[in-house]
């Protein structure tokens, strides 16, 4: 039977959460587990998530974290299909790692995001591990107190969600919020019997449409994207009107700097913006799929860390889905 098809919105924030295969405590083994935090922060930086808290226990994960032109199922393929071959790798085993499909939730809620960051922070203390979630390694709260330097973590955007008038008050915030979670009924209770868990009708729904077109992320953020659906062939045309590439140019076997920059810039669009499948851009331009994907990360990076690109795909963009 086919998967039941997920919503995901872009910009929006979640709750993502998945279990290693047959309980397994993989990530007991530190150099799993550093595996997996480096992992993630590389997927941060390619896909430029906001990541607002995150813990790895021995035989599963919770993140908290907001996407922004990447969709989540592209993120999260790569996190985890990177883990599991890596792990694989280096243990000679064959089959599936994760025990199934990650879970997501929308964060729709100001409450809902204290509540969630705080619970799975917790979740070393509720385990016994440790007593104070400052003497757990791997999660982000040693992060957001100070204790080490922001490795995965954005600590000044978790912190504002606690407590965003006042910056003097955002670590006294964020600890009387870990407090009163830890006093909660549910907080040592298993994540399906949590009271904002269950509020999905089953448990591939992420969100559903109508109710959250119109919705705001936490932080107060549009998760509606008004955008054009184009086929390829048109979004290419309008490529080529707005960056003055056309196809045959980038399928050439030239090597300038003004045409690397284009296959880069088309790929950045036609693959995280507008969704087209990466075989499908290849068979376009006339390339391997594995120069796709370097344009994309390429593209992805750069994004992230260079603020004149980052305009230009915006520009770029808009010139596109008029």
């Amino acid at each position: 039977m086919p998967r039941k098809p997920r919503l995901f919105l872009p910009g929006a924030t979640y709750h993502v959460y998945c279990r290693v295969a047959r309980g397994e405590f993989v990530f007991e083994d530190d150099f799993e587990a550093i595996e997996f935090v480096e992992t993630l922060r590389k997927v941060k930086g390619l896909d430029g998530w906001t990541v607002f808290a995150w813990c790895l226990m021995g035989n599963h994960y919770h993140l908290v974290l907001k996407t922004r032109k990447v969709d989540l199922w592209r993120s999260m393929a790569r996190l985890q299909g990177t883990v599991a071959r890596n792990y694989n790798g280096r243990h000679r085993y064959l089959g599936r790692l994760w025990q199934s499909r990650y879970r997501a939730r929308v964060i729709d809620s100001d409450d809902y995001f204290r509540q969630v960051v705080c619970y799975f922070h917790l979740n070393p203390v509720a385990a016994g591990i440790v007593d104070d979630p400052a003497d757990f390694r791997y999660s982000g709260h040693r992060e957001l107190m100070g204790l080490c330097k922001p490795f995965v973590i954005d600590r000044r955007a978790t912190l504002a969600g606690f407590c965003p008038s006042d910056e003097k008050n955002f670590t006294d915030a964020y600890l009387e919020w870990i407090r009163s979670v830890a006093d909660a009924k549910w907080a040592t209770t298993d994540i399906k019997d949590l009271p904002w868990w269950n509020r999905p009708k089953d448990l591939d729904e992420i969100a559903d449409a109508e109710l959250h077109l119109k919705a705001t992320a936490f932080d107060g953020t549009s998760l509606a994207e008004n955008r054009v659906e184009i086929d390829l062939d048109d979004f290419a045309l309008r490529f080529e009107q707005a960056a003055g590439l056309t196809v045959r140019e980038l399928a050439s076997r030239s090597r300038s700097k003004n045409r690397i920059q284009g296959r880069i810039e088309f790929a950045t669009l036609a693959i995280s913006r507008y969704r087209y499948r990466i075989c499908d851009v290849a068979d376009l331009i006339h390339k391997h799929r594995s120069s796709i994907t370097l344009w994309l990360n390429k593209g992805l990076l750069t994004e992230n860390t260079n603020l004149e690109f980052a305009r230009r795909l915006d520009q770029l963009d808009e010139q596109i889905s008029r």
